[in-house]
């Protein structure tokens, strides 16, 4: 995961401003590079909003979503199939959501395979992932659009602070 802020002093980003970085080995160590102090000190009173580890990341309070369909029949897949290693790594990942509370056991008859996709920098580190295409695709589809990206950045012409977060797994 990583957390970039950068200071607009002249409506122009300079990516090597003003950087946050984090590291998986101690989640999220913080190295400030040129922040200002009125930046470093609301980072510093909102501190109890990062996370302290990939698995730190809260919970929605809302209800649950039903989910529109276009059809009856549920969507079962069965598991992919996997080496030994990877499902090592799957059953790790699994146990460490379940234990954390981001993902519950369920006797659904809704069923997608999970793969692991691994990150581009990192070919050794992998993150868990759901192939939902099949459900998806039986999925009836939002009235409410997304809005315009281009839209979105043209309300930032004259912004003074921009920041990024970057997830760490999903």
């Amino acid at each position: 995961m990583s957390l970039h802020v950068q200071e607009n002093t002249n409506n122009k980003v300079d990516n090597q401003d003003g950087i946050v970085n984090t590291s998986e080995e101690i989640f999220p160590p913080l190295i400030v590079k040129q922040l200002s102090p009125p930046i470093l000190s609301l980072l510093s009173k909102y501190s109890h909003v990062f996370s302290k580890n990939k698995y730190d990341v809260g919970k929605i309070r809302i209800e649950p979503t039903r989910i529109n369909l276009t059809s009856d029949l549920p969507v079962s897949q069965r598991a992919y199939r996997t080496s030994a290693t990877e499902e090592v790594e799957i059953n790790k990942q699994v146990k460490n959501l379940l234990a954390a509370g981001l993902i519950k056991e369920t006797d659904s008859c809704y069923s997608s395979p999970v793969t692991l996709a691994y990150k581009r920098d990192e070919m050794k580190k992998t993150r868990l992932c759901i192939d939902f295409r099949k459900l998806n695709a039986i999925c009836k589809n939002d009235a409410e659009p997304l809005p315009q990206i281009d839209t979105l950045l043209d309300k930032l012409t004259n912004a003074k602070i921009f920041s990024v977060l970057d997830l760490a797994s999903g």
